[in-house]
C-alpha cells in the first residue's frame, strides 16, 4: 500500500511548502525512511544499503533549513558508522555537498514541458501524430481509473498483469527507489491512464503523481505495456493524459529523471574522469538503464524544462557504486 501524504506530513506544514523537486513525490514511496528534525520543516528520504544512506532528491526542505537538515543527517550517518550517498541531487544544492568534501558531479537529466504552450502541430511531431493517428484507427481508447472507470481491485488487478508482462519480455526485476509504484483503490494523489485495443484487452497505462514546487502539476511515471501492443499506444495514453491535464489547468508535466543524459558543459567542482564515465553509461550502459531509449521518448514531446541531477558521494568509491545498484536494484 502507499504511503499518503497525511502519513508523512503533518498539519503544520504542506508538501508544497518544503518539496520541490520534480520528482519529490518519489521521495514518500514506502519502502523509503524519513530523516527530520523536531521543529524543522522538511526531511530527507533515504534507504540505508550496505555501508550507505542512500538519499533521493537532496534535502526537502525550505532553502533557510536545507543546510541544517543535510548536517544533521551527516551527523546521524556518522552515529551510525555509514557514509552518505545522495542521488538526484537539485543542482541548486550541489554546492552544499561540494562545500562539505563530497564528490558532486551530474548524473543525469529531468525534462518537463509548460502545457499552457502545448502543441502537436509542426513538422517535428509529424512521427508523433501519425503514430497517434494508427492508435485510434485501430480502435485503442485511453480511461482514468476512477474518473472513467471504477477504481477497485480488479482493474488494479489488469494493471499489474500488464507490468508483470512488461517484466518479463526485459527480462528483468522491477527497478526501484528512483521509480514509482503502481499503487491501487486506495490512492488518492497516484493518477492512472490505461489502453484498452478494440478488444476491450488493457495493453498498457502510465500513472502520474503530483508536482510541488517552482514548476507544479504531474510527473509522468511508471510507464508498462504488454509485448503485443500495436505502435502508439503509450503516446496515445500520454496525449489523453495530457489534454485532460491541460482542460483541468495543470501548469507542468515532466516526463522523470533520466540517468546517464550529461551535458558536455561541466561545473567546475566536477570531476572530468567521473562525466565521462556517465557519459559512456549513457552510450552504451543500456544492460543497466536504457538512458538513449528514454530520453528519445522524452524529447518527442519537446520539452522546454530541461534540468540537471546530481550524484554526492563522500566519496564515490566501487562499494558506493554497489551499494547504490543494489538498492536500486539495477543488478
Amino acid at each position: 500500500m502507499a504511503v499518503t501524504i497525511e502519513e508523512v506530513f503533518p498539519a503544520a506544514f504542506r508538501p508544497d511548502q518544503v518539496i520541490n523537486h520534480t520528482s519529490g513525490y518519489l521521495a514518500l514511496n514506502r519502502h523509503n525512511r524519513r530523516f527530520t528534525i523536531d521543529g524543522v520543516p522538511g526531511f530527507i528520504a533515504y534507504r540505508e544499503q550496505g555501508k550507505h544512506l542512500i538519499s533521493i532528491g537532496g534535502i526537502h526542505a525550505p532553502s533557510e533549513h536545507q543546510e541544517s537538515l543535510l548536517d544533521g543527517f551527516l551527523a546521524e550517518a556518522e552515529r551510525r558508522r555509514r557514509r552518505m550517498l545522495a542521488v538526484q541531487v537539485p543542482e541548486s544544492q550541489a554546492q552544499f555537498f561540494f562545500e562539505r568534501r563530497f564528490t558532486v558531479n551530474q548524473m543525469g537529466t529531468s525534462f518537463g514541458r509548460r502545457l499552457a504552450e502545448f502543441s502537436l502541430r509542426g513538422t517535428r511531431h509529424v512521427k508523433l501524430r501519425n503514430k497517434i493517428k494508427r492508435a485510434r484507427e485501430a480502435g485503442m481508447r485511453v480511461a482514468e481509473i476512477g474518473r472513467d472507470i471504477m477504481a477497485d481491485d480488479r482493474i488494479f488487478a489488469r494493471v499489474r498483469d500488464v507490468s508483470a508482462a512488461w517484466l518479463r519480455r526485459k527480462k528483468k526485476k522491477e527497478l526501484d527507489f528512483m521509480i514509482g509504484e503502481i499503487g491501487g483503490p486506495e490512492d488518492r494523489e497516484r493518477r492512472t491512464f490505461v489502453v484498452f485495443d478494440a478488444a476491450e484487452r488493457v495493453i498498457g497505462f502510465i500513472t502520474y503523481v503530483p508536482v510541488w514546487g517552482e514548476y507544479p502539476g504531474y510527473l509522468h511515471d511508471l510507464t508498462r505495456r504488454v509485448p503485443d501492443a500495436p505502435p502508439g499506444a503509450m503516446e496515445f495514453c500520454n496525449l489523453f493524459a495530457m489534454e485532460r491535464f491541460v482542460s483541468e489547468g495543470v501548469a507542468h508535466l515532466h516526463f522523470g529523471f533520466t540517468p546517464f543524459i550529461i551535458d558536455p558543459a561541466r561545473r567546475p567542482f566536477e570531476k572530468p574522469f567521473l562525466s565521462w564515465v556517465m557519459t559512456m553509461l549513457g552510450r552504451y550502459g543500456k544492460s543497466i538503464y536504457p538512458a538513449q531509449s528514454q530520453s528519445k521518448y522524452k524529447l518527442k514531446w519537446g520539452p522546454d524544462i530541461i534540468e540537471r541531477e546530481f550524484i554526492a558521494c563522500r566519496a564515490l568509491s566501487l562499494r558506493a557504486i554497489l551499494d547504490l545498484l543494489i538498492v536500486t536494484r539495477s543488478i
